[in-house]
């Protein structure tokens, strides 16, 4: 996992970013939060083992406090379908409106939709 992030600086805007990692100690967060530290921005890793929970809100609003960027590496601990559309559903209404609330400017996600595509495409093209 290599990250670059590029920051414009301007006199006008503050350069050192607060920076929410949402699965921020998961398997790929925590890899993204080792990346991110070793920039001048403060970044948080934010899961439900440190009172951040997207599912139920609890934590969400407080982390969120002066956040400039959202980034979002969540995943449901369920593999049934229901439970990870209710997941999804549920985790980004909540995060959404308390982004809106704290006026976060940035929301980035990481998706896996069409990553089959891709491997089948990349699969086609080796042989």
């Amino acid at each position: 996992l290599q990250v670059i992030f590029v920051l414009y600086k301007s006199p006008l805007k503050k350069t050192k970013m607060k920076i929410v990692i949402i699965g921020g100690t998961g398997l790929i967060g925590s890899q993204l939060v080792n990346q991110l530290q070793q920039t001048e921005h403060e970044i948080i890793a934010a899961s439900p083992s440190s009172g951040v929970d997207t599912l139920t809100g609890e934590g969400v609003k407080e982390v969120l406090v002066n956040a400039d960027v959202v980034i979002d590496v969540s995943n449901s601990a369920s593999f049934e379908a229901t439970a990870v559309m209710n997941f999804f559903k549920t985790s980004n209404e909540n995060l959404l409106t308390a982004e809106k609330e704290a006026g976060v400017k940035h929301h980035i996600a990481l998706s896996v939709v069409g990553t089959s595509q891709l491997q089948a495409r990349v699969k086609m093209n080796k042989e």
